[in-house]
């Protein structure tokens, strides 16, 4: 065990160019790295635009198993991952938006999809586009979470952090900052879901 345990800590201290390298080699524990430091923001990005916790869980899931046979297209020399792997995560977002609304199963009152594309189609302004949909969706639920949850979620969601830097800036355990960023995303899904399911 002891030996999984210094693997995962080693990856965790991995720059997120290293590791999307080791993916495209077949690296699972460097794909399940990135999970863990993108995951909540490309399930967020799903959800802000879709409003449907299920269909964004779903997109999550299946924008890494993209980046599971893409890592390799990832060029160092051309620019961040983070904008790079959010771009990827966008565009797949914005494919299931144009797939729903020519099925006519959106929303009447969702925005225009041009609106949508306006606000985030370039791929320098991913996290801005997170934080524009983000703000408005769980700004309600966010203040009802503990301080120390609060915390750790506001800095993954709208700041962009990895779980390291979270754990660096805040001087907490990266393990303790990993629980508190699972327990305060289960009651972001609660509160979330629950008016979301009921339909504006």
């Amino acid at each position: 065990m002891a030996s999984g345990e210094n693997v995962s800590l080693s990856l965790a201290a991995q720059p997120d160019a290293v590791l999307a390298s080791r993916v495209a080699t077949g690296d699972a524990g460097s794909l399940e790295e990135l999970y863990n430091r993108y995951g909540v923001q490309v399930f967020s990005m799903a959800y802000g635009i879709l409003r449907d916790y299920a269909l964004a869980e779903d997109l999550a899931q299946e924008v890494f198993m993209a980046l599971w046979t893409r890592a390799g297209r990832f060029d160092a020399a051309k620019g961040v991952f983070r904008h790079w792997f959010l771009h990827l995560a966008h565009n797949r977002v914005i494919d299931e938006v144009r797939r729903r609304r020519r099925a006519t199963l959106m929303d009447a009152d969702r925005a225009p999809e041009d609106a949508t594309l306006g606000l985030v189609s370039n791929g320098d302004t991913a996290d801005e586009a997170i934080t524009a949909v983000l703000v408005g969706e769980a700004r309600e639920a966010l203040r009802a979470l503990p301080e120390e949850q609060r915390v750790v979620i506001v800095m993954a969601y709208l700041e962009g952090a990895t779980q390291q830097e979270i754990a660096q800036r805040t001087g907490t355990p990266l393990g303790t900052v990993k629980t508190r960023l699972r327990l305060g995303l289960g009651k972001l899904r609660q509160t979330m879901n629950a008016p979301a399911t009921e339909g504006a």
